[in-house]
């Protein structure tokens, strides 16, 4: 399937040499693409905030609002490790 606006793809270019340059979509256009970047900024207090709980809810949060405009961020390895930077430093 393809957007009107065209899709966004990640590429690792360390990967190429051993067949693991794809890494998926990044977005289903660049207009999605685009929002995300504002999305963050919002969270942004929140995301680097030392209390881990905090990061924990505002990533959950920004997942929620991130997946309202562009569904490829459950299925993006690329958005997945984000997502894991966000929470880094957290304990299970």
């Amino acid at each position: 399937m393809c957007s009107e606006h065209g899709g966004i793809d990640h590429y690792d270019p360390n990967g190429w040499d051993h067949g693991a340059g794809y890494k998926g979509a990044a977005a289903w256009s660049l207009p999605d693409l685009a929002v995300v970047p504002g999305l963050i900024a919002e969270r942004r207090d929140e995301l680097d905030a030392d209390d881990a709980q905090v990061r924990r809810t505002a990533a959950t949060e920004l997942r929620t609002r991130m997946r309202a405009h562009d569904a490829t961020v459950d299925e993006s390895p690329f958005w997945e490790q984000v997502f894991q930077g966000f929470t880094e430093d957290d304990t299970p």
